[in-house]
């Protein structure tokens, strides 16, 4: 997992955010409102899994209720009440994930394994089942989706990066380069990588500070599209450093 340290390296502009696809899957045409939505399903889905087990759902349990609350979201046109000036996308899914778990005919209708709608695939359910099993810290059901938010976050914008550079030619450059983004110490020196690559250790190392700070900006650009203005970034990203904290505090018990 990329190092959380790095995410203040860098700067970037305000590109457009999560809201102005919460507001499509909110139209009023429903082709155009069921795309929006499958994309919200298909990036923050796993947020939402988390929570639910950390409260306490088993696993069939929590694949249905992740199923059954995009399902709640579509059949009630939830999305159409969204605005962007109400903050934090991570919040809006937060507070409507907990009115849908209020709501017991939401409820019933999960327990029919959700009334055969699959929003998510069961390969996806049973790999993130797979990522929350050893995750066995004291987190809250709210830190947990912060956690994986947080993860998601870092994927995405780890993502970018590699697309970047695999559309200059560069992608063995950022294969032997990216263990470097990692909080923990990796198994290669900068001087295996100079060798490998044929550059000087100098070099190397400024190589690696510019991934460094371009993988910050991607970072920043994530965070970005789930808050409503460019001034909230830095208290998300205070925030979700801190839950990262947590996280390793726990696992280092």
């Amino acid at each position: 997992m990329p190092n959380v340290a790095e995410w203040e390296e860098a700067e970037a502009p305000f590109e457009e955010t999560a809201w102005s696809v919460v507001l499509a899957a909110g139209a009023e045409t429903d082709a155009r409102a069921q795309a929006a939505l499958a994309e919200l399903c298909r990036i923050y889905w796993r947020p939402i899994y988390a929570y639910l087990r950390r409260s306490g759902h088993a696993t069939h349990d929590a694949q249905d209720l992740t199923q059954s609350f995009f399902q709640h979201v579509l059949e009630n046109k939830t999305l159409r009440r969204a605005a962007r000036e109400k903050g934090r996308f991570r919040s809006f899914l937060l507070g409507t994930l907990k009115i849908c778990l209020a709501d017991e005919r939401a409820r019933q209708h999960a327990l029919k394994r959700g009334g055969g709608v699959h929003f998510i695939s069961l390969d996806e359910l049973i790999a993130e089942e797979l990522h929350f099993q050893p995750r066995t810290t004291d987190l809250s059901p709210a830190e947990s989706l912060d956690a994986r938010w947080a993860g998601v976050i870092l994927e995405r914008a780890l993502e970018k990066v590699r697309a970047e550079f695999d559309a200059e030619g560069e992608a063995e450059t950022f294969e032997l380069l990216s263990p470097f983004l990692a909080g923990e110490k990796p198994n290669t020196s900068y001087q295996d990588v100079a060798q490998t690559i044929g550059l000087s250790l100098a070099a190397v190392k400024t190589q690696i500070h510019r991934l460094r700070r371009r993988f910050a900006t991607a970072v920043r650009c994530e965070i970005m599209q789930t808050v409503a203005a460019p001034h909230e970034v830095e208290n998300e990203l205070r925030h979700l450093r801190d839950v990262f904290a947590r996280v390793a505090q726990q696992s280092a018990r």
